[in-house]
Protein backbone atom coordinates (compact mmCIF):
# COMPACT_ATOMS: atom_id res chain seq x y z
CA UNK A 1 0.00 0.00 0.00
CA UNK A 2 1.30 3.29 -1.08
CA UNK A 3 2.11 5.53 2.00
CA UNK A 4 0.49 9.25 1.60
CA UNK A 5 2.02 12.20 0.67
CA UNK A 6 2.72 14.72 3.29
CA UNK A 7 0.67 17.96 3.42
CA UNK A 8 2.70 21.10 2.92
CA UNK A 9 0.36 24.10 4.07
CA UNK A 10 1.58 27.40 3.07
CA UNK A 11 0.15 30.98 2.72
CA UNK A 12 2.66 32.31 0.65
CA UNK A 13 1.98 32.29 -3.40
CA UNK A 14 4.79 30.14 -4.85
CA UNK A 15 6.59 30.77 -8.16
CA UNK A 16 4.99 28.07 -10.20
CA UNK A 17 7.93 26.13 -10.91
CA UNK A 18 8.13 26.21 -7.35
CA UNK A 19 5.13 24.72 -6.52
CA UNK A 20 5.81 22.25 -9.26
CA UNK A 21 9.08 20.98 -7.81
CA UNK A 22 7.43 20.57 -4.62
CA UNK A 23 4.21 18.63 -5.85
CA UNK A 24 6.91 16.55 -7.08
CA UNK A 25 6.79 14.84 -3.20
CA UNK A 26 4.12 16.78 -1.40
CA UNK A 27 0.33 17.77 -1.49
CA UNK A 28 0.54 21.99 -1.23
CA UNK A 29 -2.02 23.01 0.65
CA UNK A 30 -2.20 27.09 -0.63
CA UNK A 31 -4.24 29.40 1.87
CA UNK A 32 -4.71 32.75 2.19
CA UNK A 33 -2.91 34.81 4.86
CA UNK A 34 -6.16 35.25 7.00
CA UNK A 35 -6.94 31.29 7.65
CA UNK A 36 -4.95 28.86 9.31
CA UNK A 37 -7.62 26.95 7.87
CA UNK A 38 -6.66 23.11 6.91
CA UNK A 39 -3.42 23.84 8.95
CA UNK A 40 -4.71 20.41 11.59
CA UNK A 41 -3.50 18.08 8.72
CA UNK A 42 0.05 19.95 7.83
CA UNK A 43 3.07 18.16 7.88
CA UNK A 44 5.46 20.82 6.87
CA UNK A 45 4.42 25.05 6.92
CA UNK A 46 6.09 27.39 4.33
CA UNK A 47 4.99 30.49 6.11
CA UNK A 48 5.06 34.15 4.77
CA UNK A 49 5.90 37.37 7.24
CA UNK A 50 1.87 37.54 8.41
CA UNK A 51 2.38 34.11 9.34
CA UNK A 52 0.82 34.27 13.03
CA UNK A 53 3.53 31.67 14.40
CA UNK A 54 1.94 31.37 17.68
CA UNK A 55 1.90 28.63 20.85
CA UNK A 56 -1.77 28.59 19.50
CA UNK A 57 -0.93 27.95 16.22
CA UNK A 58 1.41 25.21 16.88
CA UNK A 59 -1.59 23.50 18.99
CA UNK A 60 -3.41 23.46 15.81
CA UNK A 61 -0.40 22.08 13.41
CA UNK A 62 -0.40 18.62 15.68
CA UNK A 63 1.48 16.98 12.66
CA UNK A 64 4.00 20.12 11.75
CA UNK A 65 7.27 18.82 11.65
CA UNK A 66 8.69 22.00 10.16
CA UNK A 67 8.26 25.32 9.55
CA UNK A 68 10.20 27.07 6.80
CA UNK A 69 10.15 31.35 7.07
CA UNK A 70 10.41 32.66 4.02
CA UNK A 71 12.63 35.55 4.00
CA UNK A 72 15.40 36.49 6.97
CA UNK A 73 12.96 38.17 9.92
CA UNK A 74 11.90 35.33 12.36
CA UNK A 75 10.13 37.92 15.05
CA UNK A 76 6.68 37.04 14.36
CA UNK A 77 7.67 33.09 15.17
CA UNK A 78 7.96 31.80 18.69
CA UNK A 79 10.93 29.81 18.45
CA UNK A 80 10.32 28.80 22.15
CA UNK A 81 6.73 27.62 21.45
CA UNK A 82 7.99 25.91 17.89
CA UNK A 83 11.26 24.03 20.24
CA UNK A 84 8.88 23.24 23.19
CA UNK A 85 6.43 21.37 20.59
CA UNK A 86 9.62 19.31 18.19
CA UNK A 87 9.05 21.67 15.23
CA UNK A 88 11.98 22.23 13.18
CA UNK A 89 12.03 26.15 12.15
CA UNK A 90 14.09 27.08 9.46
CA UNK A 91 14.79 30.73 7.40
CA UNK A 92 16.33 31.69 4.25
CA UNK A 93 18.83 33.87 5.54
CA UNK A 94 20.91 33.94 2.33
CA UNK A 95 17.82 34.17 -0.25
CA UNK A 96 17.60 38.42 0.98
CA UNK A 97 21.33 39.50 1.09
CA UNK A 98 21.55 40.96 -2.74
CA UNK A 99 18.15 42.23 -2.90
CA UNK A 100 18.22 43.79 0.52
CA UNK A 101 22.08 45.32 0.06
CA UNK A 102 21.27 46.81 -3.01
CA UNK A 103 18.03 48.73 -1.69
CA UNK A 104 19.52 49.84 1.43
CA UNK A 105 22.13 51.88 -0.67
CA UNK A 106 19.20 52.79 -3.36
CA UNK A 107 17.45 54.80 -0.47
CA UNK A 108 20.85 56.81 0.61
CA UNK A 109 21.28 57.69 -3.23
CA UNK A 110 17.48 58.70 -2.92
CA UNK A 111 17.65 60.58 0.21
CA UNK A 112 21.31 62.17 -0.69
CA UNK A 113 20.13 63.46 -4.43
CA UNK A 114 16.61 64.14 -3.48
CA UNK A 115 15.20 61.96 -6.34
CA UNK A 116 11.63 61.99 -4.67
CA UNK A 117 10.80 65.85 -4.50
CA UNK A 118 12.54 66.39 -7.72
CA UNK A 119 10.41 63.64 -9.11
CA UNK A 120 7.17 65.01 -7.48
CA UNK A 121 8.16 68.54 -8.83
CA UNK A 122 8.74 67.74 -12.14
CA UNK A 123 5.29 65.84 -12.11
CA UNK A 124 3.75 68.55 -11.07
CA UNK A 125 4.91 70.92 -13.79
CA UNK A 126 7.57 72.50 -11.95
CA UNK A 127 11.47 72.98 -13.29
CA UNK A 128 12.84 73.23 -10.05
CA UNK A 129 16.72 73.20 -9.22
CA UNK A 130 16.67 75.58 -6.48
CA UNK A 131 18.59 75.08 -2.91
CA UNK A 132 15.16 72.09 -1.67
CA UNK A 133 16.65 70.22 -4.54
CA UNK A 134 20.46 70.77 -3.23
CA UNK A 135 22.19 67.12 -2.82
CA UNK A 136 25.25 65.41 -1.07
CA UNK A 137 27.46 62.77 -2.49
CA UNK A 138 28.48 59.63 -1.14
CA UNK A 139 31.78 59.54 -2.05
CA UNK A 140 33.89 60.82 0.96
CA UNK A 141 31.56 60.26 3.43
CA UNK A 142 31.15 57.64 5.85
CA UNK A 143 28.78 54.60 6.66
CA UNK A 144 28.02 53.03 10.13
CA UNK A 145 26.37 50.14 10.03
CA UNK A 146 24.36 48.98 13.14
CA UNK A 147 24.69 45.54 12.53
CA UNK A 148 27.51 43.74 10.18
CA UNK A 149 25.69 40.52 9.06
CA UNK A 150 25.44 38.84 5.76
CA UNK A 151 23.62 42.36 4.50
CA UNK A 152 25.57 44.41 6.27
CA UNK A 153 28.59 43.33 4.70
CA UNK A 154 27.02 43.32 1.32
CA UNK A 155 26.13 46.96 1.80
CA UNK A 156 29.79 47.20 2.48
CA UNK A 157 30.71 45.97 -0.43
CA UNK A 158 28.75 47.85 -2.46
CA UNK A 159 29.51 51.16 -0.40
CA UNK A 160 32.94 50.87 -0.90
CA UNK A 161 33.21 50.94 -4.65
CA UNK A 162 30.63 54.48 -4.43
CA UNK A 163 33.99 55.97 -2.33
CA UNK A 164 32.20 55.48 1.12
CA UNK A 165 34.36 55.01 4.48
CA UNK A 166 32.73 52.27 6.44
CA UNK A 167 32.42 51.32 10.29
CA UNK A 168 30.48 48.88 12.22
CA UNK A 169 29.13 48.45 15.51
CA UNK A 170 28.24 44.26 16.00
CA UNK A 171 29.24 42.95 19.50
CA UNK A 172 28.36 39.81 18.01
CA UNK A 173 30.61 39.52 14.90
CA UNK A 174 34.36 38.25 15.51
CA UNK A 175 35.56 40.26 13.34
CA UNK A 176 34.88 42.41 10.59
CA UNK A 177 35.92 41.93 6.78
CA UNK A 178 38.97 44.11 5.59
CA UNK A 179 37.53 47.72 5.06
CA UNK A 180 35.18 47.95 7.89
CA UNK A 181 36.16 49.74 10.86
CA UNK A 182 35.18 48.44 14.45
CA UNK A 183 33.30 51.40 16.35
CA UNK A 184 33.59 50.45 20.09
CA UNK A 185 30.06 51.47 21.11
CA UNK A 186 26.71 52.28 19.52
CA UNK A 187 26.98 55.58 20.38
CA UNK A 188 30.67 56.04 19.07
CA UNK A 189 29.49 54.80 15.44
CA UNK A 190 26.55 57.21 15.52
CA UNK A 191 28.39 60.51 16.80
CA UNK A 192 30.85 59.77 13.51
CA UNK A 193 28.93 58.51 10.55
CA UNK A 194 27.14 60.32 8.12
CA UNK A 195 25.03 57.93 7.13
CA UNK A 196 23.63 54.92 9.65
CA UNK A 197 22.02 51.79 8.26
CA UNK A 198 20.07 49.77 10.19
CA UNK A 199 21.30 45.45 9.61
CA UNK A 200 20.18 43.89 13.22
CA UNK A 201 17.36 41.42 13.81
CA UNK A 202 14.15 42.42 15.75
CA UNK A 203 14.60 41.21 19.42
CA UNK A 204 14.04 42.35 23.03
CA UNK A 205 17.81 43.82 22.95
CA UNK A 206 16.93 45.79 19.81
CA UNK A 207 13.60 46.68 20.56
CA UNK A 208 13.79 50.48 19.94
CA UNK A 209 17.87 50.35 20.50
CA UNK A 210 17.54 54.09 17.93
CA UNK A 211 15.62 56.40 20.31
CA UNK A 212 15.77 59.67 22.03
CA UNK A 213 19.11 58.89 23.17
CA UNK A 214 20.64 57.52 20.43
CA UNK A 215 19.24 60.28 17.98
CA UNK A 216 20.76 62.84 21.03
CA UNK A 217 24.30 61.54 20.36
CA UNK A 218 23.89 60.89 16.64
CA UNK A 219 25.94 62.96 14.37
CA UNK A 220 24.35 66.52 13.42
CA UNK A 221 22.98 66.09 10.24
CA UNK A 222 23.24 62.19 9.64
CA UNK A 223 20.77 60.41 7.79
CA UNK A 224 18.86 57.22 8.59
CA UNK A 225 18.27 54.02 6.82
CA UNK A 226 16.41 51.05 8.01
CA UNK A 227 15.63 48.06 6.04
CA UNK A 228 15.91 45.99 8.86
CA UNK A 229 12.51 45.99 10.94
CA UNK A 230 10.15 48.58 12.39
CA UNK A 231 10.39 48.01 15.80
CA UNK A 232 14.50 48.84 16.08
CA UNK A 233 13.70 52.51 15.67
CA UNK A 234 11.38 54.57 17.73
CA UNK A 235 9.31 56.40 14.89
CA UNK A 236 8.15 59.54 17.58
CA UNK A 237 12.09 59.93 18.35
CA UNK A 238 12.76 59.86 14.68
CA UNK A 239 10.15 62.47 13.67
CA UNK A 240 11.42 64.44 16.59
CA UNK A 241 15.12 64.49 15.30
CA UNK A 242 13.86 65.56 11.87
CA UNK A 243 12.03 68.39 12.61
CA UNK A 244 14.59 69.48 14.69
CA UNK A 245 17.41 69.43 12.19
CA UNK A 246 18.88 66.51 14.18
CA UNK A 247 18.86 64.24 11.45
CA UNK A 248 18.83 65.57 7.64
CA UNK A 249 16.73 62.84 5.58
CA UNK A 250 15.77 59.17 6.52
CA UNK A 251 15.17 56.13 4.32
CA UNK A 252 12.35 53.95 5.71
CA UNK A 253 11.23 50.45 4.50
CA UNK A 254 9.60 49.08 7.65
CA UNK A 255 7.39 50.11 10.08
CA UNK A 256 5.39 49.51 13.42
CA UNK A 257 3.35 48.51 13.05
CA UNK A 258 2.73 47.07 9.50
CA UNK A 259 1.32 48.19 7.27
CA UNK A 260 1.83 52.14 8.93
CA UNK A 261 -1.34 53.73 9.92
CA UNK A 262 -2.63 56.02 7.63
CA UNK A 263 -1.70 59.30 9.55
CA UNK A 264 1.91 58.80 10.66
CA UNK A 265 3.38 61.52 9.94
CA UNK A 266 6.58 60.19 8.59
CA UNK A 267 4.92 59.05 5.58
CA UNK A 268 4.25 62.17 4.18
CA UNK A 269 7.49 63.93 5.45
CA UNK A 270 9.29 66.24 3.23
CA UNK A 271 12.43 64.31 4.33
CA UNK A 272 11.22 60.95 4.16
CA UNK A 273 11.92 58.26 1.19
CA UNK A 274 9.16 55.86 2.70
CA UNK A 275 8.25 52.42 1.27
CA UNK A 276 6.61 49.26 2.05
CA UNK A 277 8.75 46.91 3.43
CA UNK A 278 9.80 45.77 0.02
CA UNK A 279 13.86 45.86 0.02
CA UNK A 280 13.93 41.98 -0.50
CA UNK A 281 10.85 42.50 -3.17
CA UNK A 282 12.79 40.94 -6.36
CA UNK A 283 12.35 38.69 -8.63
CA UNK A 284 15.79 37.27 -8.09
CA UNK A 285 15.47 37.32 -4.18
CA UNK A 286 11.54 36.22 -4.62
CA UNK A 287 12.87 32.75 -6.37
CA UNK A 288 15.73 32.25 -3.91
CA UNK A 289 13.89 32.39 -0.95
CA UNK A 290 10.98 30.23 -2.29
CA UNK A 291 13.51 27.76 -2.79
CA UNK A 292 15.61 27.49 -0.02
CA UNK A 293 11.84 27.38 1.89
CA UNK A 294 10.93 24.19 -0.29
CA UNK A 295 14.59 23.10 -0.33
CA UNK A 296 14.57 23.10 3.60
CA UNK A 297 10.98 21.71 4.13
CA UNK A 298 11.99 18.95 1.83
CA UNK A 299 14.78 18.23 3.79
CA UNK A 300 13.29 17.69 6.97
CA UNK A 301 10.62 15.44 5.46
CA UNK A 302 13.28 13.37 3.68
CA UNK A 303 14.92 12.79 7.23
CA UNK A 304 17.58 15.05 6.54
CA UNK A 305 19.02 18.00 8.92
CA UNK A 306 18.05 21.54 6.56
CA UNK A 307 20.23 24.61 6.00
CA UNK A 308 19.17 27.44 8.20
CA UNK A 309 17.72 25.51 11.21
CA UNK A 310 16.66 27.72 14.24
CA UNK A 311 16.44 25.49 16.72
CA UNK A 312 19.26 22.85 16.36
CA UNK A 313 17.98 21.44 19.65
CA UNK A 314 14.85 19.56 17.96
CA UNK A 315 16.88 17.94 15.18
CA UNK A 316 16.40 15.05 14.55
CA UNK A 317 12.30 16.14 14.31
CA UNK A 318 10.63 14.42 17.26
CA UNK A 319 7.40 14.58 15.24
CA UNK A 320 7.40 11.36 13.07
CA UNK A 321 9.69 9.39 11.18
CA UNK A 322 8.18 9.08 7.41
CA UNK A 323 10.41 10.02 4.98
CA UNK A 324 9.07 11.45 1.44
CA UNK A 325 10.29 10.17 -1.69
Amino acid sequence: MTAPRPIVWTDVALLPDVRQELELHAEVDARREDTLEGIERADAIIAGSRFPGTAATFRLAVRTRVVARVGMGFDRIDLAAATADGICTINTPDAPTESTAEFAIALMLATARRIVPAAAALAAGQWEQGPPLLGRDLSGRTLGLVGCGRIGRRVAEIAHALGLTVQAFDPFAASLPPGIGRAPSLETLLATADIVSVHVPLSPDTHRLLGAAAFAAIKPGAVLINTARGPIVDESALLAALDDGRISAAGLDVWDPEPPKRENPLLRHPRVVATPHMAAFTHEGKRRSHRAAVAGVLAVLQGERPAGLLNPSVWPSRRGSESVP
